[in-house]
């Protein structure tokens, strides 16, 4: 019989082994994405976001550190110790939450708002991230203001008869013109908790600028007459009088309340307005230059003072 040789099978042309490749290829090619995946993401100890293995006695090193610095106002030496245990310990609501501390001191505000909102994922009781977390929103200005809203509309869901929670969203809305929202708010509080006097001033002035001066003045004038040296109640009596164009009156309220609350921009700038009001152009100027100095960033303010002093040295 002649020596037939069967000619060498091709490894492809096998049907099993085609169904194999058709089967293995696609998985091998997932584990291997899945693989530079983890590579990316730190998973095997090189990437940033790894988790920090410590020993229990550094730990408690650190610990101990992280609350020694805090405690004593070094918030620049508290960052990287309480870093650590952060990158150790990275669902700690305690670690998380001071880190959002020393970010607030230390004015990184954006990285303090993104602890905070890691706090409230993680901590047994979220609620202990309000007021701050739509504070840190806020002081970044108002392109954050919708942030700050809703973080604080977030802590008032969280127990929504908490009257803190109630004027932190009403007085977020109050500032951001949204007047009949925040008043509503105000209210909702007060009907909680009638004795709460910001509430009951935030109404009024939310009111004002409504428009609705005599609904103002009537829940003002309780609170007047029972804490005559309030600074936030004159400041309000200050605006009704400057919202009724008396401005005799308004800048002798405003004067007594600015002695006691000098540091409060609020008064400047309505004893600005009614200096402009009367054409008072040197106090508009002591008052404008006084608000630069409480906020060197308010550019408004400093527009009008060198405006004013222009003026001033042009009539020379």
């Amino acid at each position: 019989m002649p020596n037939i040789k069967k000619p060498a099978a091709k490894f492809s042309s096998h049907p099993v082994t085609k169904r194999l490749l058709v089967v293995l290829l696609p998985v091998l090619f997932l584990a291997l994405a899945y693989v530079a995946l983890l590579h990316r993401r730190g998973s095997f100890g090189s990437g940033r976001e790894s988790k920090l293995n410590l020993s229990q006695e550094e730990s408690r090193r650190l610990a101990d550190l992280s609350k020694s610095t805090v405690d004593q106002g070094h918030y620049a030496d508290a960052l990287q110790p309480t870093l650590k245990l952060y990158t150790a310990y990275p669902a700690n609501h305690i670690y998380i939450g001071r880190l959002a501390d020393i970010y607030d001191h230390l004015g990184r505000y954006d990285e303090e708002a993104q602890y905070w909102e890691k706090y409230m994922d993680h901590a047994p009781n979220p609620i202990e991230a309000c007021p701050q977390i739509g504070q840190a929103y806020w002081k970044q200005g108002d392109k954050f203001e919708p942030q700050a809203i809703a973080a604080y509309r977030r802590c008032l869901a969280l127990d929504p008869k908490n009257t803190d929670s109630l004027f932190y969203l009403a007085h977020a809305l109050e500032m951001s013109g949204q007047w009949a929202q925040a008043a509503e708010q105000y209210q909702k509080g007060l009907a909680i908790s009638p004795a709460y006097t910001d509430l009951t001033l935030g109404l009024a002035r939310s009111w004002l600028r409504m428009d609705k001066p005599d609904d103002a003045r009537k829940v003002l004038v309780p609170v007047l007459r029972k804490s005559p040296d309030s600074s936030g109640a004159l400041l309000v009596l200050g605006m009704y009088y400057l919202h009724q164009e008396n401005y005799a009156a308004s800048k002798k309220v405003l004067t007594k309340g600015v002695q006691l609350a000098d540091s409060d921009p609020d008064f400047h700038v309505l004893l600005a307005r009614v200096a402009e009001q009367t054409n008072d152009d040197a106090e508009a100027l002591r008052q404008y230059t006084r608000l630069v100095e409480l906020n060197p960033a308010d550019e408004r303010a400093r527009a009008r003072r060198d405006s004013l002093e222009a003026t001033k040295m042009a009539s020379k």
